[in-house]
């Protein structure tokens, strides 16, 4: 029962964070697309993980499909906040309060984390599943990448803007470094997974 009432007051915080910054972007940004706020990662993955909490808190579905949706999400959000503290902390990221930053950046990775570690999967993850897990971040480049000068050169985050530093190939150099890194993270959090499979904290319920 503790374990679906944090994982839905979760996924409920996380909506509203999202759902005030929204608010608040079409008060104080001049000219505001809706589009290029829901072409942020984080606000796309943050999503993904409050979906994954309020279902998991409702419906506690224990396929293997399922399961390897918990594994994306939770991929996704550990990705979110290494790539915030490592790449991104003071960029300007379209985080109208510091509350809602702290949330979708800081909170959320590492709720999603302890969820997948202290109620691990039920079934195991195949090192292929969690090697899938990286078509999420590589659509999103390729979307970015495309839409940008559709979008009048919007590029959410620094790394992936070809209008800066040395063009596309400092790009493709910080996606081959990044799909190698999420490649691996990927794989750590299937065998922690794994690892912790019929493990699960008793006092969570």
């Amino acid at each position: 029962m503790l374990l679906r009432l944090l994982r839905l007051a979760f996924g409920v915080l996380t909506l509203t964070a999202i759902a005030v910054n929204l608010a608040a972007a079409f008060d104080e940004v001049p000219d505001f697309v809706v589009l290029n706020f829901f072409s942020y990662f984080t606000n796309l993955s943050n999503i993904l993980a409050a979906g994954v909490l309020i279902i998991g808190a409702i419906a506690q579905p224990s396929s293997p499909r399922w399961e390897a949706i918990r594994g994306l999400a939770a991929f996704a959000m550990v990705v979110t906040g290494i790539v915030f503290l490592v790449l991104l902390t003071g960029e300007p990221l379209g985080v109208t309060d510091p509350w809602i930053n702290t949330v979708l950046h800081k909170l959320m990775p590492v709720v999603m984390a302890l969820d997948w570690l202290l109620a691990p999967p039920r079934h195991e993850i195949a090192r292929r599943t969690a090697l899938l897990w990286l078509l999420y971040p590589l659509g999103y480049a390729a979307y970015t990448l495309v839409r940008g000068p559709l979008a009048g050169d919007f590029y959410p985050y620094p790394f992936i803007n070809p209008t800066r530093d040395a063009g596309y190939a400092q790009v493709a150099l910080n996606s081959v470094v990044l799909a190698i890194a999420m490649a691996a993270l990927a794989l750590g959090l299937a065998w922690a997974g794994n690892a912790r499979r019929g493990r699960r904290v008793p006092w969570l319920g």
